[in-house]
């Protein structure tokens, strides 16, 4: 999850540097972590300690869609909102319950 919330804000960084070569590539990979780590994420809800927020898992399939069909857009803004504004904080947020309810040792 560390490695997916630096990717994020790797990618992020190109994007904002107008560095579009480096945010393509780096947005590519981006994809293959989430399409990998996304499905971890998700199983994780199963665990009881994480049982009365459950329904959050519903969250992330849809957001795996918003950052392809955000990344394939050329509005970069809504790139980085999705990226930046949505995902980022959101799995910070997750890390942080996981590590509270020991489930992620950070």
């Amino acid at each position: 999850m560390n490695e997916l919330i630096e990717q994020i804000e790797s990618t992020v960084s190109d994007l904002m540097r107008y560095d579009l070569e480096s945010f393509a590539v780096k947005a590519q990979e981006l994809v293959d972590k989430m399409i990998a780590v996304f499905p971890v994420i998700i199983s994780i809800y199963s665990d009881p300690r994480m049982e009365d927020v459950r329904e959050d898992a519903l969250y992330w399939p849809g957001q795996l869609e918003r950052i392809i069909k955000a990344l394939e857009s050329p509005d970069r803004f809504e790139t980085l909102d999705v990226l930046y504004n949505e995902t980022y904080p959101n799995l910070v947020e997750l890390r942080g319950i996981l590590t509270k309810r020991g489930i992620l040792n950070v």
